[in-house]
């Protein structure tokens, strides 16, 4: 497709994808990593990628989707140590995609293929930069992730800074506080550190969650305040993932409607049919832990006034914001503004099917 006739069109969401990669090579070894908490870690293998950058971005084109997507991309070790990953995001962005990449934000070299790219395409990135301080601190890297991060925000990339809020943590607040302040012109966001092992997917942390909420919420982190309200609730409306939004395999193009429903096969593998879709309707897992985003984005329509933009963006002390104007606007949008509802009747039948296994 032609981005400059792509970047011409209205800025709304059509569907969310979200990337897996299951890469698990990580020059970090942070103590409440969700990797470290896995039977197999660390194994330092690529994966090896089944399709194309340009056959990916064929299966997921404009005309397919029907519209734009905001594109999450996370492999299980640092993201951008995943072999060519450049060339498959910025074909899906050349799409008209906006694409938000989960990072520690240390591997210089990477980053620096998107700041090469034309000002076009990177207005429509963000990097959620994790801000792992302990570790970074440890290995004396502190001034090179805020050197990076400048460098995005100043070619235009957007970014934001996330603090995972673990026990291990809690003494050097004062010092993270300050140090943020000083550097990105604001305190950072908050999310909740979640324990893998546990049946209920619970906080991972030793204190009382009331006790947790409390100190972690000195930040005044959007993402952290909306996060406490859903963690550890289950939602019992009508989720729309698996047909607004997609959990896909970046290496084999295997996808399923979200963590929890039903399988949809490999949705590169024929670019020229519809996209396989079915939703979830009725989640099973025990709360939506990543509903800052499945939620704000607008997979259970109507269930927050919170979106996307506001958990992720931060106003610096010089007026400036954390996510560029373009990349906002776009966060801003809603799913359940752009694609049509279905019916109670087609609801029920698909969550009929859902509990009998049936497609």
């Amino acid at each position: 497709m032609d981005f400059d006739n792509v970047s011409r069109l209205p800025e709304r969401v059509k569907k969310l994808i979200f990337f897996s990669i299951p890469m698990s090579i990580c020059n970090f070894r942070c103590h409440y990593c969700y990797l470290a908490q896995r039977p197999v870690s660390y194994q330092g293998i690529q994966p090896e990628m089944k399709y194309s950058p340009e056959q990916v971005a064929k299966a997921l084109s404009f005309n397919r989707l029907g519209g734009q997507a905001y594109l999450n991309i996370c492999a299980d070790g640092e993201t951008l140590i995943t072999k060519d990953l450049d060339l498959y995001v910025k074909r899906l962005v050349e799409e008209g995609h906006y694409a938000e990449i989960v990072s520690n934000c240390t591997i210089t070299a990477a980053i620096e293929k998107y700041l090469a790219w034309d000002a076009e395409l990177r207005a429509h990135v963000e990097f959620k930069c994790s801000f792992h301080y302990l570790e970074l601190k440890k290995r004396n890297m502190l001034d090179l992730f805020v050197k990076n991060i400048n460098r995005m925000w100043d070619a235009g990339i957007s970014t934001n800074i996330e603090v995972t809020p673990s026990d291990e943590l809690i003494p050097h607040i004062d010092e993270l506080k300050e140090f943020s302040l000083k550097n990105f012109g604001a305190l950072p966001h908050v999310t909740i550190a979640r324990n893998d092992r546990t049946k209920n997917i619970e906080i991972l942390s030793k204190l009382p969650r009331a006790e947790y909420y409390k100190l972690w919420g000195q930040f005044d982190s959007a993402f952290f305040n909306y996060k406490t309200t859903i963690f550890g609730k289950p939602q019992e409306e009508f989720c729309y993932g698996g047909l607004w939004s997609i959990y896909v395999n970046l290496c084999t193009g295997q996808a399923q409607s979200c963590y929890c429903g039903r399988a949809l096969g490999d949705i590169f593998a024929n670019p020229e049919t519809a996209l396989s879709t079915y939703p979830v309707g009725i989640c099973t897992l025990p709360h939506c832990y990543n509903g800052h985003a499945f939620l704000t984005w607008g997979n259970i329509p109507h269930a927050t006034n919170v979106r996307y933009s506001d958990v992720r963006n931060r106003v610096r002390a010089d007026g400036t914001e954390w996510l560029h104007p373009k990349l906002k606007n776009f966060f801003s949008t809603r799913l359940c503004e752009n694609n049509a509802e279905i019916t109670d009747s087609e609801k029920y039948d698909f969550m009929v099917k859902n509990l009998l296994g049936l497609h």
